[in-house]
């Protein structure tokens, strides 16, 4: 068949792979106009995506992940209140969009491109762009265009993210930033630090080279914090140029007012370990923290994967590994093994099936907040 991905991120680009494997044409379309270079921060790597790159011949447990050997709990003043251990691969966005694109086919991606309609019939979608005049013919259609989904509220007018009750302030930092002795007891360790309303954390992950060369990699950090203000939210979600943004900041886009609130409340409120990291960072960045479910994961010959059909908590940790779910089996529905497959229907099947599997997490992703006093308890 031919089929379009609609997003160029790591479900779009997992699903272009597996898809392509099974014998179909598949182009993703990608609204950026350039590659998605250095706009992520780090993700839990777990052994369903590490197992979905090797399959497609992608030699990367070493390559893409610094181990963490301990989970450490520190005190406000830093003091260490709980270790114990723990291994977890961290890897980095970059590291696993880097890998998805090197093996794509030549000719795959095509950027610029944002859709503005689409009509289905019983024989295939029509997709119309923003930036280009000729519509595109296809038999299949996948939305991957993120938690802000724009082909989702074109399907589901009436759907929309739910905000959680908390932001989560962001950045990656060098580690030849900081001299070896004040990061020492960060290395190769998950630490975190819980507050009232807060939860911060930090973990070493690669270089955006990819390089693991102790010096060479990264520490990204997160700090969730309670906000339930509707104009202070709005404040942090206006970017430099006066711009409001819906749920996100990108890194270097944070306005002087959020720059100077996030350094501010590092100072007052971490101790030297970790606030050491915020104000060594050059371009953090924010997220306010949505629950997003769709009515469905797919209407006809519209596919919904990713961030576009269930956004889980990032306390799960699940978000790569489901965007590997979601193509694999997706691959596995639409088999070709037949002249004319009934695709409406394989589609439907796969919806109803992934639905089921993905509720677990996204259950679990609400408690894991109320556990740390993060959001609104349900």
């Amino acid at each position: 068949m031919k089929i379009a991905i609609a997003g160029g991120s790591i479900a779009g680009l997992a699903c272009a792979l597996t898809l392509t494997c099974k014998g179909h044409d598949v182009h993703v379309y990608e609204r950026s106009a350039a590659p998605l270079r250095g706009r992520g921060g780090g993700v839990v790597v777990l052994r369903q995506m590490f197992h979905f790159l090797e399959q497609h011949g992608y030699p990367v447990r070493g390559m893409l992940s610094v181990p963490a050997h301990r989970r450490r709990w520190l005190d406000a003043e830093g003091s260490v209140i709980r270790d114990e251990p723990e291994l977890l691969p961290f890897s980095s966005w970059d590291a696993v969009y880097r890998s998805l694109c090197s093996m794509l086919p030549s000719g795959a991606m095509h950027y610029g491109h944002t859709v503005a309609s689409l009509a289905q019939d019983a024989e295939g979608v029509t997709i119309h762009f923003d930036e280009h005049a000729e519509p595109l013919r296809v038999d299949l259609l996948i939305a991957a265009d993120g938690t802000g989904s724009r082909l989702r509220a074109m399907l589901f007018p009436a759907s929309a993210s739910s905000y959680a009750g908390y932001i989560a302030w962001r950045g990656v930092v060098e580690e030849s930033a900081f001299e070896r002795a004040d990061i020492a007891e960060l290395i190769e360790n998950m630490t975190l630090l819980r507050a009232d309303g807060a939860l911060f954390m930090t973990f070493l992950i690669p270089a955006l080279d990819g390089s693991l060369e102790t010096g060479k990699r990264r520490f990204n950090w997160l700090w969730y914090r309670n906000e339930t203000d509707a104009a202070t939210l709005a404040s942090f979600l206006t970017d430099r140029e006066g711009r409001h943004h819906h749920a996100s900041i990108a890194p270097g886009e944070l306005s002087a007012h959020s720059l100077a609130h996030l350094q501010h409340a590092a100072a007052a409120h971490l101790p030297p370990a970790l606030s050491q990291l915020v104000a060594a960072t050059g371009a953090p960045f924010l997220q306010a923290i949505a629950d997003v479910l769709s009515p469905s994961f797919a209407q006809g010959r519209v596919a919904l994967v990713g961030d576009a059909a269930c956004t889980l908590r990032p306390h799960t940790g699940s978000g790569t590994s489901k965007a590997a779910d979601d193509a694999v089996s997706l691959a596995q529905a639409l088999d070709t093994s037949t002249a004319t497959p009934d695709v409406v229907r394989a589609l439907a099947d796969w919806a109803t099936a992934r639905r089921a599997a993905v509720e677990p997490l996204r259950l679990k992703g609400p408690r894991l907040a109320e556990s740390f006093g993060l959001g609104s308890p349900s």
